[in-house]
């Protein structure tokens, strides 16, 4: 409960956020009594809840709920999305070609969605050649392009967000719901799949060169009950 992005966006919309990492280090580092300081932050966020229920207004985490309720898919192209929910919506996919060259083995041809990002980082290319792609549109097609024989391995995961004023901090665990996976016309799974940046849901195949390989992805916003 303590780790769940519920809990974590309904105190953080009220304290600042270094509250919340103190109790998490403070759970790493201490042998004895270290389960107190979640314990109060997991009570706080419920009470909070609570008095947001019978106040019945709509402050920001409430909001952020009624959002991710909707068909964001649908009306992506229509809003700008809060920065604050982003991490709550948004879908981290790492495609890397393990090969044993050293050259650019394949490419993206194409993304569905016309507003995501799909950078090249430098660890993604140690043994292969590698992708990161991140959208918030709720489904995501992707074509790429196999140059070198290798095995492709597909990574589904969330952002990696840590505490800005502390680069040492744990990361914010932002799970995202993957509802469906498919590679090259075969169903990988079609159930509901929770994944976060430190516990990513990967999936392994091989590949050959000029092989077109096309890969659908469809995800929600975690809920807490999943």
């Amino acid at each position: 409960m303590f780790e769940s992005s519920r809990t974590y966006g309904l105190f953080t919309t009220h304290f600042n956020a270094e509250l919340y990492h103190y109790a998490a280090s403070s759970y790493i580092n201490h042998a004895f009594g270290r389960e107190r300081r979640l314990y109060t932050i997991v009570g706080v966020a419920k009470v909070l809840e609570n008095v947001e229920i019978s106040q019945r207004n709509r402050p920001l985490y409430d909001d952020m709920r009624h959002f991710c309720k909707q068909d964001f898919a649908a009306i992506y192209n229509n809003v700008q999305i809060p920065s604050t929910f982003k991490p709550y919506l948004t879908a981290r996919i790492d495609i890397e070609l393990l090969t044993k060259t050293t050259e650019d083995d394949f490419q993206i041809i194409s993304v569905s969605d016309e507003r995501a990002t799909v950078a090249k980082p430098e660890w993604l290319q140690r043994n292969g050649s590698g992708y990161m792609i991140t959208s918030c549109m709720g489904q995501l097609k992707i074509t790429a392009k196999i140059v070198a024989d290798g095995q492709i391995r597909l990574r589904l995961r969330g952002l990696n967000v840590r505490n800005r004023t502390n680069k040492l901090s744990k990361r914010i665990p932002y799970w995202i719901d993957y509802t469906r996976l498919v590679v090259a016309n075969k169903t990988i799974f079609d159930t509901l799949t929770p994944a976060c940046h430190a516990e990513p849901y990967i999936y392994n195949f091989n590949a050959q060169a000029g092989d077109e390989i096309k890969i659908q992805v469809e995800w929600l916003p975690h809920r807490s009950d999943t």
